[in-house]
């Protein structure tokens, strides 16, 4: 609480103020500390009157000198919250030291809500002026926390007063430094003259009566006078949110006299603790009751116990609102093969504070995890796996409106992709059209197509036993595969007899083959799988072929839901599953098949290969 006798500004306040003008010589990041306090007492102000007080952050900090010149009570601490300054006020209102007038000239390092300019009205009703300094924002913007104080000013005109700083310094880069938040010299000068401004309302506007004689008391009046008129310890209870996540009691009586603290609830009164009165006659209790997101309105009782007489006090208190409790910093970047750090902070410091992870990895599916800041605690660090490249969307979130977005970028040390594009002649041609349109966004493609391979004739090439040996030399991010012209040949079932094409059944057996590619490809969560779905062709023969690998192809995909993608050529080449040779796209006309009719053409490869491109850009594979 500042002292509010005459004084001029003392040595520690030269010194403080030295070691912030040595700060300016250093980047904004530092000069924007937490925990540097300068206050200073008015140099002048009109005998038996408490003198308007100014309140503020790091940026009122070199004001201090100019504005206890001009007579305010100057307190300036780095990274205050509003709440902080209720907090303040409340202590000074309990205390009988809270003047006619303050200054709040905070919004820099959080928010400012329209239930904290309501709280500050509270504590200074009814006549009280509340002076309002509209904050910028780092980088100099006015921000939203100006705006609500526009608005209520607006909403209690004869309760506010308004300081517009954000319109009074614009255009006038040379009172900042180079954050656009805190001040130049010159600025300070700026500033203290705008606050300035409000001092012919410091003081209230007193009415002359002529002065009455008083009265002789008399013996027998004695018993008229209140309690506290007649000792120096009346009983009496107050609170405070001095301490950040904690509502402090403070217990006034007669020394020696023993106290039950409790709290009143709906449901009746909870005892807290006993205290007796010290030789002082005050008592206080910092951690009387817990900050609370689901009890913000918080009522004390204190009641004297016996041989004491019969006296019982109350104090009501509303603490912060937890919208704004949980700060979460989500990293912007991270390395393949490791996690993405989310460091959370709780502003009260308390823990105990539920919470919820949620992240959706590139191209895959959205998966949340509960977690809490643990009771005690007021940090903690979530580390959320990255093992494949791309953009991880992350949040964090609570019950109470708090949510915290990013993207992440997660990458190999040379920021490039791996893309594996394989198949039978179906990839043929298709391959270097993905490594042509990719090349610009990272993308280095290996090609492994194979002419007149499949999965249901091993016999000629055994792709799952290639396969299980390149993935891990190759170590592919993205695989893209195109093949299934070679299939129809038949499957060995569960009794080991081989089963014909194209029924359900091979189709199912077939989703086997395909589903073993897959899972080798995708290496454990580190890849992602491309597969395409194929056109409808012209041959009879081959076309029941194709629909038998489709539903296989679909089955298959279904097993890996977020890990791996189709790319349905057969909808837009042939929609309807209906063969055609020739199409318009984009207001060109191309045909889609070689004569075969079986094979797309290099003009829908390279269409094909867009898609590609497309979906990993949709999928924040690649940006």
């Amino acid at each position: 609480m500042p002292s509010l006798r005459r004084s001029r500004p003392s040595v520690g306040l030269v010194i403080a103020l030295a070691a912030i003008l040595l700060m300016l010589a250093l980047p904004a990041v530092s000069r924007a500390q937490c925990g540097v306090d300068v206050t200073a007492q008015p140099t002048h102000h009109p005998r038996g009157q408490l003198p308007p007080l100014a309140i503020g952050d790091s940026t009122m900090i070199l004001s201090v000198p100019g504005l206890a010149a001009n007579g305010f009570a100057a307190d300036a601490h780095g990274c205050r919250q509003f709440f902080q300054a209720l907090a303040l006020l409340s202590q000074l209102k309990a205390h009988g030291q809270l003047p006619h007038m303050v200054v709040i000239a905070l919004g820099a390092n959080g928010y400012v809500t329209h239930n904290d300019v309501g709280v500050a009205l509270g504590l200074l009703c009814c006549t009280r002026e509340l002076v309002l300094v509209t904050p910028r924002q780092l980088g100099g913007a006015p921000g939203e926390n100006a705006g609500i104080e526009h608005e209520e000013a607006r909403k209690h005109p004869g309760r506010i007063r308004l300081l517009d700083w954000v319109r009074y310094s614009a255009g006038h880069p040379d009172w900042f430094q180079p954050d656009g938040l805190h001040l130049t010299l010159s600025g300070a000068a700026a500033f203290t003259r705008l606050i300035a401004t409000a001092l012919p309302y410091a003081y209230p506007h007193r009415k002359h009566h002529r002065r009455k004689r008083k009265p002789v008391a008399r013996a027998d009046d004695a018993a008229d006078l209140r309690p506290e008129q007649a000792s120096g310890n009346a009983f009496g209870l107050s609170t405070t949110l001095a301490n950040v996540g904690y509502v402090g009691a403070t217990i006034t009586g007669a020394p020696g006299t023993m106290v039950q603290l409790s709290e009143q609830l709906s449901t009746g009164t909870t005892p807290i603790q006993v205290v007796q009165v010290p030789s002082s006659g005050t008592a206080t209790e910092a951690h009387a009751l817990t900050w609370s997101c689901e009890q913000r309105v918080r009522s004390l009782v204190a009641t004297t116990l016996p041989p004491a007489a019969p006296a019982s006090a109350t104090a009501m208190v509303t603490t912060p609102t937890c919208s704004k409790r949980l700060v979460a910093h989500i990293e912007r970047r991270a390395r393949v093969g490791r996690t993405i750090a989310i460091q959370l902070l709780d502003r009260w410091g308390i823990g105990g504070l539920p919470l919820t992870v949620c992240v959706t990895p590139p191209g895959g599916q959205r998966a949340c995890t509960p977690g809490q800041i643990a009771p005690g605690q007021s940090r903690r660090v979530v580390d959320v796996p990255a093992p494949r490249p791309g953009g991880w969307q992350t949040s964090v979130q609570t019950i109470f409106g708090y949510t915290k977005r990013a993207v992440v970028w997660a990458s190999h040390p040379d920021r490039r992709i791996r893309l594996l594009a394989a198949g039978d002649s179906e990839m043929q041609i298709l391959d270097g059209f993905i490594a042509q349109d990719a090349a610009r966004y990272g993308v280095d493609v290996t090609s492994d197509a194979r002419i007149s391979t499949g999965l249901s004739n091993s016999f000629f090439y055994n792709w799952p036993k290639h396969a299980a040996l390149q993935a891990p030399r190759l170590r592919p991010d993205v695989t893209v595969f195109f093949m299934g012209a070679n299939e129809g040949f038949a499957i060995a079932g569960a009794s080991g007899q081989p089963v014909p094409c194209c029924s359900a059944a091979w189709s199912a057996l077939y989703a086997n083959l395909v589903a073993e590619m897959m899972r080798i490809y995708l290496r454990g969560d580190a890849g992602r799988v491309y597969w395409f779905l194929l056109p409808a062709p012209r041959p009879a023969n081959f076309k029941s072929v194709f629909n038998a690998d489709n539903a296989g192809i679909r089955a298959a995909a279904a097993r890996f839901p977020g890990r791996v993608s189709l790319i349905d050529a057969n909808a837009f080449f042939t929609p309807g599953n209906r063969y055609r040779d020739y199409m318009v796209y984009h207001g060109h006309g191309f045909v889609i098949h070689e004569p075969d009719g079986i094979h797309l053409s290099r003009a829908a490869d390279a269409i094909d290969a867009v898609f590609v491109v497309r979906r990993l850009l949709a999928d924040r594979v690649i940006r």
